[in-house]
């Protein structure tokens, strides 16, 4: 068994350290960096979705969820159980993770390596990592079209902009349309996806099977992955 904490930056990420063995991780690719344990990978790695309490009860009705009673304080705001504040349901709103103006910090922008600057440092977007394929889905691409269908390594997914979370998701699905209705996404012959989960015209919860996803900035995806592809190009 291994703890884990922040102990650092590099390419730009937090790298995080065991405490045991004291060896540097990689958190996107669970790979050792250096220390004792260099050669090993912690996994298998799961997907580290933006989703609601709600949500993640739909996924997995035997869930179990912790609140903490600490408040905690942003933008000068005391938030907590009791709810999120007027002015913090606004800045939800507004949140627009492909904000063209958004910068990295100079402690951030030190560490990194050699950049690809095939887009902006600062682009936001979903990547989906298979063992033969890394492909980058840049936000501007997935908000222009509601939702891509595509294929990976022969199979078919879907990504869309969750209507709740206002952030990207991705399912393996075989469908060769899906529009954004509401809180669901639809897809041919009466399927959906609400919340999350697949459900076939009858209302019939299916299997659902997801790509390894990561929600990321283009200078994180590109210096983790060796020339990842870029969706589009």
């Amino acid at each position: 068994m291994h703890h884990f904490e922040n102990v650092g930056l590099y390419d730009g990420l937090f790298v995080m350290q065991d405490t045991e063995s004291k060896t540097f991780w990689n958190h996107m690719t669970g790979e050792a960096l250096y220390g004792p344990q260099v050669g090993r990978v912690l996994g298998p790695i799961g997907n580290v979705l933006q989703i609601t309490v709600d949500q993640s009860l739909a996924m997995g009705p035997d869930t179990r969820v912790a609140i903490s009673d600490r408040p905690y304080f942003a933008a000068g705001e005391r938030f907590g159980p009791d709810g999120v504040s007027a002015s913090g349901a606004r800045m939800a709103e507004g949140y627009a993770p492909a904000n063209p103006d958004v910068r990295l910090s100079p402690m951030f922008t030190q560490t990194l390596g050699d950049e690809d600057t095939r887009l902006p440092r600062m682009t936001m977007g979903l990547a989906l990592v298979t063992e033969a394929t890394v492909r980058f889905y840049p936000m501007p691409a997935i908000e222009a079209a509601d939702t891509v269908i595509d294929q990976i390594d022969g199979r078919s997914v879907v990504l869309y902009l969750d209507p709740t979370t206002f952030t990207p998701a991705a399912v393996f699905a075989d469908t060769t349309s899906a529009a954004v209705d509401g809180p669901e996404i639809h897809r041919d012959g009466g399927r959906t996806v609400r919340d999350g989960v697949l459900y076939d015209a009858t209302g019939t919860r299916l299997p659902t099977e997801r790509p390894q996803q990561f929600f990321s900035r283009w200078y994180g995806v590109s210096l983790t992955f060796s020339d990842p592809e870029i969706y589009g190009r």
